[in-house]
């Protein structure tokens, strides 16, 4: 009866719900489908993160049914749930939404099976490129828009190629200008009235980037992105005008599941034993465009997409010395350490800036070299890095079937502050990062740009030999640089422009390399920040958008099976899976 009475308050409430929606997810009269067995909402979740830039995220719960009809979630706390699951919820109508009082998961629909993953490389990934005209014209041209993703050195595609050791290949066709009037910021109405159009000029496709070709100011962000997971990624996201390199990376990254790469400080010490008196930063990791800056991921964000195999990451639990080889390039080697923590360290992650508060489990570390290679060298960057052990604290490694999780860079040199205060976060020669409750230190015995010395020490001896990720055995301290294979990515990947478009055509690779740095352009034209972009802040901010999970009418995103990709760089068979 009390679910029956629910039900009854929630249809009674639906247009108050409705009207009260920011950014009109709705169309006034959408529901989403009730049960009047059990007075309950079903359809799937749809989870969207939002960057509102100088303010940080926040994240949004939908729930969607068949038809793609969405109603705001709204949570007293993070609910511990996928995207795309199915769910039962109970709740009262309020300002925005349904306050949610229970829910409860169901089984999904029957959807058509995609083929088996793991295989290295992964299918490459199609984007359509969606100009929009709201009626103050388009600030970028389709050629620019086509350098930006496929054909310039510092590219969208090249940097995807890159960062995944050629596992992760990407096309991109750009379809438009499309003329649109939007009613504030409804970027949900816009999908479903111009997908039609989109896929009729060589869709469908698996990611739509739908563009705003000059500033709507009713949308206070510079991106937005649903957000899925490895093994179901979402489809849509959305810009604000902006096209530099880490808005562009950063909203299909939530696409993928990836959430966003922060930071950590501390007072006067690199790490607290208690984190919550510690103050994150929701984009303060500059090394990772799931944070603030156009250079690599961090290897949990890497390891979470299945960009790693074989022993290019290895668990540590005792005492050893180890060899690690550069992050960014193809390698049999190792180019992460996961190092347990002494003791498990929850993290009660704030709401506001960030979103929902959340729980995070700081239970390893996670150690990687980099060096000044393509992204981390000039490559989108007016400066390469020099090279440096960086350190991060998350929780274990997750399956590409699981939720991202945050990371957290933390500054192993906490006394320089300020705006620039971690460009020097690495572990330097000869410094030892010390666990602050004790029983572990952590010391860069060696660091170059062909390879870092790095020792482990648990006061106990710790427990467990290394082992590598797909599960055998390891003898430290490991192979050196000849493990590596250096190969450029290629250019090409374009495809016919739509209305008002131009062909793609293929372009140049990204700069030729040597044996330890290529040289590489340090970007074009198409890759700098226009006037009225919203700079590296990047992000999304609304409340809404089209759900990113696939529906059953579509059944797009079914064909994200991951195969034998047609090119790619040549990567050593220690990467299959």
């Amino acid at each position: 009866m009390q679910r029956l009475a629910r039900q009854a308050a929630l249809i009674a409430g639906i247009a108050l719900g409705t009207a009260a929606l920011p950014c009109g997810c709705a169309d006034p009269g959408d529901d989403v489908t009730t049960n009047a067995a059990d007075g309950s909402l079903r359809g799937e979740l749809a989870i969207y993160i939002a960057d509102e830039p100088g303010v940080g995220s926040q994240t949004h719960y939908f729930l969607k049914d068949t038809a793609g009809r969405e109603r705001r979630l709204l949570f007293d706390s993070a609910p511990d749930v996928e995207p795309g699951a199915w769910l039962k919820v109970w709740g009262t109508p309020a300002a925005g939404g349904v306050h949610v009082a229970s829910f409860e998961r169901m089984p999904a629909p029957p959807t058509i099976q995609a083929g088996l993953i793991g295989a290295a490389p992964f299918a490459p990934r199609s984007f359509a490129f969606v100009l929009i005209d709201i009626g103050g014209g388009i600030n970028r041209t389709t050629d620019d828009v086509m350098q930006r993703m496929i054909t310039a050195p510092d590219s969208i595609r090249n940097y995807y190629l890159f960062d995944s050791y050629g596992m992760q290949d990407i096309t991109a066709a750009v379809i438009g200008p499309l003329s649109y009037t939007p009613t504030g910021c409804d970027t949900s109405p816009m999908a479903q009235m111009l997908k039609p159009q989109v896929d009729a000029q060589g869709g469908p496709f698996q990611h739509y980037l739908w563009y705003y070709g000059s500033k709507n100011s009713e949308c206070t962000w510079s991106g937005l992105a649903s957000v899925g997971m490895p093994d179901r990624p979402s489809a849509n996201t959305w810009y604000n005008a902006s096209t530099n390199c880490i808005v562009l990376v950063q909203e299909p990254g939530h696409n993928f599941g990836m959430q966003h790469s922060s930071s950590m400080t501390c007072g006067s010490a690199p790490f607290a034993d208690d984190p919550n008196t510690c103050t994150s930063s929701e984009y303060g990791d500059r090394f990772d465009p799931m944070g603030g800056g156009c250079r690599h991921m961090n290897a949990w964000q890497k390891d979470y997409q299945g960009w790693f195999g074989g022993c290019n990451g290895v668990t540590v639990a005792s005492s050893g010395t180890f060899t690690l080889v550069p992050f960014e390039l193809s390698c049999t080697g190792v180019q992460y350490l996961q190092v347990k923590a002494p003791k498990a360290r929850p993290y009660n992650r704030p709401s506001g800036g960030g979103g929902n508060a959340t729980t995070e489990n700081l239970n390893f570390y996670y150690l990687e070299l980099r060096t000044p290679l393509d992204f981390d060298g000039t490559l989108g960057n007016s400066s390469a890095l020099s090279p440096r052990v960086l350190v991060h604290v998350a929780d274990d490694r997750h399956t590409r079937t699981q939720r991202g999780v945050h990371t957290y860079l933390l500054d192993m040199n906490p006394a320089t502050t300020g705006n620039q205060g971690l460009n020097d976060a690495g572990l330097a020669v000869g410094q030892t990062f010390t666990d602050p409750a004790g029983g572990l230190t952590i010391t860069a015995q060696a660091i170059s740009n062909t390879g870092a010395t790095i020792v482990v020490d648990y006061a106990s001896g710790g427990s467990g030999a290394p082992t590598c990720i797909d599960g055998s055995a390891f003898a430290p301290p490991g192979p050196g640089m000849e493990s590596c294979v250096v190969t450029m990515p290629t250019g090409g990947g374009g495809s016919a422009g739509g209305t008002g478009g131009s062909t793609g055509t293929a372009g140049a690779g990204a700069g030729t390399g040597g044996a330890t740095m290529p040289t590489g352009s340090a970007g074009s034209a198409g890759g700098q920040t226009a006037p009225g972009d919203s700079g590296p802040s990047g992000g999304c901010a609304c409340d809404t958008a089209a759900s990113g999970t696939a529906r059953i009418a579509g059944l797009l995103l079914a064909v994200l099976a991951f195969a034998v990709a047609t090119r790619r760089r040549r990567r050593a068979p220690a990467r299959r899976r």
